[in-house]
């Protein structure tokens, strides 16, 4: 597992700063796991709430974005 900081990437559903590991040993078990999920707000940076059943969905719409981000800075 490695390290990832994503300090700011532009999605649809929003702006995001995350950070976590993820594996991509295997290109077909890649795996994602966010310590730290903020949202842009109007004043500035929202840590989001990982155990919120909204926020957990929220990261499985994104995790696919964020695995397109990630593989393409490698």
């Amino acid at each position: 597992m490695n390290n990832f900081n994503i300090s700011r990437i532009n999605t649809d559903l929003g702006i995001f700063r995350v950070s976590g590991l993820w594996c991509h040993e295997n290109v077909r078990a890649i795996l994602v796991n966010i310590d730290s999920i903020e949202v842009m707000g109007t004043d500035g940076w929202v840590l989001l709430n990982r155990s919120s059943d909204e926020v957990i969905n929220l990261v499985k719409e994104l995790t696919p974005i964020f695995i397109t981000h990630l593989q393409s800075k490698r």
